[in-house]
């Protein structure tokens, strides 16, 4: 709903943005540009929502479709109509394309252009004050600056100061009226009978003769005119190039960790830290250097963000600790500890106490409250309990070739370094998988998993090997041929060597895996458990 106190009539809002932007050499609308996470249309638009307005009308041109195709659907909520400027005549003939589309109850039109992003709805508001105060047809906002250079100048009437007896556009000027400092915004409250002035405007004064545009400016010269004349200039600045660009983003840099700073933020080196627009900073939360807070950005009070953090729409808890975290769409519970050199990937929740390390990657991975994730692990589509431990090196394989697949594990399960979680794999509370194991079927709550190959020692091997490979250097030397069938016997001798004592693995028909025999080999679960005692002999390991 549009808001009466505001404009004292039927509001409508008009952005123009069919200029063709050359100087900022790109293949998309300016307007598409971001400004500290935003395109800059947006930054226009959502300074005029706040007015409520009944009607937002954006005019583009040949080379700014893709606004028409990007915000088709309207913008939070709001309705936008779009109206096509070509050829482009300039910026009175721009405002009089929307006449026809203008709601039949519209007393009111603001325009601006798309590239003024720090205007405020508290200085537009003041536009139907001063109207109304100086009884004029129209008011334009106005402001002093050191170099006026490209900007319109303000001419005021001598009889009546605080209007405007003309506004020439900087092509068009004379060098006396150069010298003029109070420069035009193109930010403007029209009334209604706008469109009859450009009319009367376009007969009267036609085109410029410079430029062979019809200029917005020239209403003032058939109507009455009133200027609003505001006193910080960086409010009315626009942007005509990625040079402008870059100087209006360190400007909204400093003003938004300034902001922070006065909300109870500490920043360490700020200017190296970038904050996009519309992040949430909780008291108390420090910002190391080199930070990179995006689009949306929750951090809750006391979280300490050390040095290199890249959190993308994500939500950080309460008195968690960062180093070196690249997150995107994250969710992450408080008195969390993660990275150095963590990557959280879309669809990551990370449950309160949680502690993941340096170079563990998870994506779509519900992690329960207290597990421990340390390091060098890829946790990938997947639901953890609470209190579970993740052995270094540890890979949950969720992926066929074509499909992805989800793995389960309980509260408190223990998983072994160096271990392959084949999913799909659901693994019960407090079971445990040991060391090195390939685990390709669900294991019950309370049983320990065990896939991988028995060790066997080999006493002498390595003297036996050293001695034949001696002996085979001084035969590759200069001398009488060796023969093949002498050759192939020292093959088979090695090879002989080599498999002495594995034949043993096989021998038993009872026997179908280290794990089904009850053989738990040593160091099966952590540095910090208890290693489990091989038995002496076949009968030993029948009866366990």
């Amino acid at each position: 709903m549009y808001n009466p106190p505001a404009m004292n009539g039927q509001l409508a809002c008009v952005i123009l943005a069919a200029g063709r932007s050359t100087r900022f050499k790109s293949s998309k609308s300016k307007l598409l540009h971001e400004l500290a996470g935003r395109p800059l249309v947006e930054w226009a638009l959502d300074t005029l929502l706040q007015l409520n307005p009944a009607q937002v009308i954006i005019v583009y041109g040949p080379h700014s479709v893709e606004l028409t195709q990007r915000y088709k659907d309207g913008y939070r909520g709001q309705r936008l109509d779009f109206v096509l400027q070509d050829p482009p005549l300039g910026t009175a003939h721009a405002l009089a394309q929307t006449e026809a589309a203008l709601h039949t109850d519209i007393e009111n039109i603001i325009v601006l252009p798309g590239d003024a992003p720090l205007m405020t709805m508290e200085h537009l508001s003041q536009l139907a004050k001063v109207k109304a105060q100086l009884r004029c047809d129209h008011v334009v906002i106005s402001a002093e600056v050191p170099n006026p250079y490209g900007y319109g100048r303000i001419l005021r009437d001598p009889d009546s100061p605080e209007m405007v007896a003309m506004i020439v556009e900087e092509a068009d000027a004379s060098a006396e009226k150069k010298l003029l400092r109070e420069i035009n915004s193109s930010m403007y409250l029209f009334s209604s009978d706008v469109f009859e002035h450009l009319r009367l405007a376009s007969e009267l004064i036609g085109r410029s003769a410079v430029k062979g545009e019809y200029y917005l400016t020239d209403v003032a010269r058939v109507s009455s005119m009133g200027a609003y004349k505001i006193s910080d200039a960086a409010l009315i600045e626009g942007l005509n190039d990625r040079l402008q660009l870059s100087q209006m983003d360190e400007l909204v840099q400093r003003r938004l960790r300034e902001k922070w700073m006065a909300a109870g933020v500490s920043f360490i080196l700020p200017e190296t830290t970038y904050l996009h627009s519309d992040i949430e900073l909780g008291q108390d939360v420090l910002v190391g250097p080199q930070c990179y807070l995006a689009h949306g950005t929750r951090v809750g009070s006391g979280t300490v963000l050390q040095q290199g953090c890249h959190l993308d729409a994500c939500t950080v808890g309460e008195n968690c600790n960062l180093l070196h975290v690249h997150a995107h769409e994250a969710v992450i519970g408080n008195h969390v500890r993660v990275g150095p050199y963590a990557n959280l990937r879309p669809g990551t929740v990370l449950g309160d106490e949680v502690r993941v390390g340096n170079f563990v990657e998870t994506k779509k991975a519900n992690v329960g409250r207290g597990s421990k994730l340390p390091h060098l692990s890829y946790v990938g589509d997947a639901t953890i309990g609470s209190g579970c431990n993740i052995g270094a090196g540890t890979i949950f394989c969720n992926y066929d070739g074509v499909n992805k697949h989800h793995t389960t594990l309980g509260d408190g399960v223990f998983v072994g370094s160096n271990s392959s979680l084949q999913a799909p794999l659901s693994i019960g509370e407090g079971a445990f998988v040991a060391m090195a194991s390939a685990v390709t079927r669900d294991v019950p709550a309370g049983a320990l998993a065990v896939a991988r190959a028995r060790q066997e020692n080999k006493t002498g091997y390595v003297e036996r090997l050293r001695r034949r490979q001696k002996s085979g250097a001084e035969d590759a030397g200069p001398g009488p041929e060796i023969s093949a069938e002498a050759g192939a016997e020292e093959i088979a001798a090695q090879a002989a060597d080599s498999l002495e004592g594995f034949n043993s693995l096989g021998s038993d028909p009872g026997l179908s895996g280290p794990a089904e025999s009850g053989y738990v080999p040593d160091g099966l679960l952590s540095q910090d458990a208890e290693p489990a005692t091989e038995p002496e002999t076949k009968e030993e390991e029948k009866q366990g």
